[in-house]
């Protein structure tokens, strides 16, 4: 079943149901695991939630309309638990993930998927979250060169192109049935 249409970024709940059962620390295909070449990784940036412009399409053209651990994958790597999407930028990707109280934002190299820097925020507070939904649910926004990262459990803070702290800015607590997915817009 593909999870990517030829020009769109639609999920699918295949997608959906995959990242409900994973393991601790999970495994991004990420060719961005639509990209078959890192030429079309390069091709076009991915800045927030839902791409440019918030539609969850791209005009980026040549992408694969199927993927999997063995198909059109240009790198692997381990990262920490989470439910964002990741947010692309030039040569960087953008991530959050959890361990405990640790509320992470990582930036990967998006060609070779090495980790460029990985920094943390510990949470002040336990907010309730639906099962479905976890502590690194918001993805991450990048203007191309800075990061900002959204935690239900803390509020917001953002980072340089070098990952070092640029500011932060505590938020909440926030009344929410299913725990806090909302990205910075």
């Amino acid at each position: 079943m593909p999870l990517f249409r030829e020009g769109t970024m639609t999920r699918t709940l295949a997608l959906a149901k995959a990242r409900r059962t994973q393991t601790p620390r999970r495994i991004v295909l990420v060719s961005l695991a639509l990209l078959a070449s890192l030429r079309a990784i390069a091709a076009a940036d991915w800045p927030q939630f839902r791409g440019l412009h918030g539609s969850g399409v791209s005009d980026t053209t040549g992408l694969p309309s199927e993927f999997g651990p063995r198909q059109n994958v240009v790198w692997k790597t381990a990262l920490p638990s989470g439910h964002s999407s990741p947010a692309l930028a030039g040569n960087r990707i953008f991530i959050t993930g959890y361990e405990g109280d640790r509320l992470l934002t990582l930036c990967l190299d998006r060609a070779t998927g090495k980790i460029q820097w990985r920094r943390e925020v510990m949470a002040n507070r336990k907010e309730h979250l639906n099962k479905l939904n976890d502590r690194a649910s918001p993805t991450p926004v990048t203007d191309g060169q800075n990061v900002y990262a959204f935690f239900g459990d803390f509020g917001l803070v953002s980072y340089g192109p070098d990952g070092n702290e640029r500011w932060r800015m505590e938020l909440g607590p926030f009344t929410n049935l299913h725990g806090m997915a909302a990205s910075p817009v």
